[in-house]
């Protein structure tokens, strides 16, 4: 496969594929306070579920419409550490948290946007790499 068939094929993926699994999970988090049966309980924690998935909801839909940079998955990568981190950091676990299942589920979450952002970013820097080394063999 031609170099360039393969940037693109690998732009499409990290444009196209992890933000729509990145959109998924921010659906998820929104959706998360009904899915574990009462969105009254650990009110706190499902404020951070919603206030993370909005912003990954918003950084997966510019993804869409604009070919974003690394801001992007760091913006997801660091989203992400924090709902892992958020349930010791805010001391939910003193709460209804651990109850209803929103720690797990935080948890989950924010291991599936870390893993989502490290995976893109490895797409984006091979992408750089392979045009940087055909950039290279042209001047050659």
């Amino acid at each position: 496969m031609a170099p360039e068939t393969r940037r693109i094929l690998r732009e499409g993926q990290r444009d196209q594929i992890i933000s729509l699994l990145m959109l998924l999970t921010a659906i998820a988090l929104f959706v998360a306070p009904w899915i574990n049966g009462e969105p009254d309980s650990a009110k706190d924690g499902h404020r951070n579920e919603l206030g993370v998935g909005m912003i990954v909801l918003f950084v997966a839909m510019a993804r869409f419409k604009w070919h974003l940079g690394r801001w992007s998955d760091l913006t997801v990568l660091a989203a992400g550490a924090w709902l892992v981190a958020a349930p010791w950091l805010l001391g939910l676990r003193d709460t209804v948290v651990f109850a209803d299942g929103s720690h797990v589920f935080h948890v989950a979450a924010g291991s599936v946007l870390i893993v989502l952002s490290i995976a893109s970013l490895l797409l984006y820097n091979a992408s750089l790499q392979e045009g940087t080394s055909r950039g290279q063999h042209r001047k050659q």
